[in-house]
């Protein structure tokens, strides 16, 4: 037996095998150990997850027609994908993955779907297009005339405008059909060194699978977040269906909006001045100790939390506690480097002798003399490093 034939036959022997995994509420734990979006209307697949390691800077969100026809109970196609969307919670699943992108800096990308007057005039349609077509779905007056897109079914849901219209997220010209061939989807990504994609929206079957069929021929890696798409169903044909098994066998990876928002939060990286190979934050000072007194105390090595690349000792299991219920609170500003330094654009260590709390935050400085000075005009050091911190954050996160 050659090893080709070896491989088909432990194949076939996987998919005849009687099968010890059923479809989970929410996901599971797979043979490497990850929780996985499973919940789809067949347990999962004998085949491999390659899996889809997000890298810093390299990756994008890429939203597919975020749309009130879409994802409106007003919208002209709710009729048939309301079901769908609800069942999927794929309004609220497609802002959590805006929230995510923006919280950790990372590109997004929307792939609209318009129809000017002149599309009306093709020879032939498909059957779904001709349907868009018939019910004025994503109806636009024309190519440069936006008067009546505001409200309209072509326009983007109401709480998604905040994130898209931020002038950072990048719309790309409308897709025509299905997929982005006919778009500039692929450019604006190469453009921006993306190689890595996000994929959610609508219609899971059709505009989603479609983008994602393109962009893996294109040389992209995809993870598609299916519980931030939903599909048609009508008698006999569940569109969610047939695009959750297709995403299965072809995509990197299928994930949860739960496992995309940490993977995202993740890619971003960190920003932090720790000492020693374990990585000990603030020297090994009880961050919270701070806050309750002009004299720090020394943290435990036994009580110790992790935060944004850091990991803090404290001196009782009472300080750790609240320090996890809210880090950012008590973890020293600008990742514990030198606050003048950042205030003129560097990165410096610091003097835990230096140590302030001013307006609630935990500040620190290189010594004593560049403490005076970062007091001198304590409200524009402040401000200059809050100017300057996400740039060096981008330049020196890993």
């Amino acid at each position: 037996m050659n090893r080709n034939t070896m491989k088909i036959a432990t194949l076939t022997a996987c998919v005849l095998a009687p099968l010890t995994a059923v479809a989970q509420p929410s996901g599971h734990d797979d043979h490497a150990g990850h929780v996985h979006y499973i919940n789809g209307p067949r347990v999962d697949a004998p085949i491999p997850r390659p899996g889809v390691d997000l890298s810093r800077g390299n990756f994008a969100v890429v939203v597919i027609d975020p749309q009130n026809d879409f994802l409106s109970p007003e919208g002209v196609a709710w009729g048939v994908v309301g079901e769908s969307v609800t069942e999927n919670g794929t309004v609220e699943n497609i802002e959590r993955l805006f929230q995510a992108a923006e919280d950790a800096d990372a590109k997004v990308f929307v792939s609209p779907h318009y129809y000017y007057p002149h599309d009306h005039n093709w020879e032939f349609e498909g059957a779904l297009e001709a349907l868009m077509h018939d019910i004025g779905m994503f109806d636009r007056k024309g190519p440069l005339d936006a008067s009546s897109v505001e409200s309209s079914g072509a326009d983007w849901l109401e709480r998604y405008k905040p994130y898209i219209n931020d002038g950072e997220t990048v719309v790309v010209s409308p897709h025509k059909v299905y997929g982005p061939n006919s778009n500039d989807l692929a450019l604006q990504l190469r453009k921006a060194g993306i190689s890595q994609i996000v994929l959610a929206g609508m219609s899971a079957n059709l505009c989603v699978e479609s983008h994602m069929r393109n962009l893996i021929e294109e040389g992209f890696e995809v993870a598609i977040v299916s519980d931030a798409t939903a599909a048609a169903k009508l008698p006999g044909y569940d569109g969610f269906e047939a695009a959750f098994v297709n995403y299965r066998m072809i995509a990197s990876d299928v994930w949860s909006t739960d496992e995309a928002v940490e993977k995202i939060a993740a890619a971003r990286g960190n920003l932090v001045n720790i000492s020693g190979a374990s990585g000990i934050g603030l020297d090994g000072f009880d961050p919270v100790s701070f806050f309750e007194s002009e004299s720090p105390r020394n943290g435990s090595p036994m009580i110790r939390a992790e935060h944004a690349g850091a990991t803090y000792l404290f001196a009782s299991e009472q300080n750790r506690e609240r320090f996890l219920a809210d880090p950012d609170h008590y973890a020293p500003q600008y990742g514990g480097f030198c606050s003048y330094g950042v205030s003129i654009n560097i990165l410096l260590p610091v003097d835990i002798t230096t140590a302030q709390i001013r307006n609630g935050k935990l500040y620190l400085n290189v010594n004593a003399d560049i403490l005076k000075k970062f007091n001198a005009d304590f409200e524009g050091s402040v401000s200059r490093a809050n100017a300057n911190w996400p740039g060096l954050f981008d330049g020196h996160a890993q």
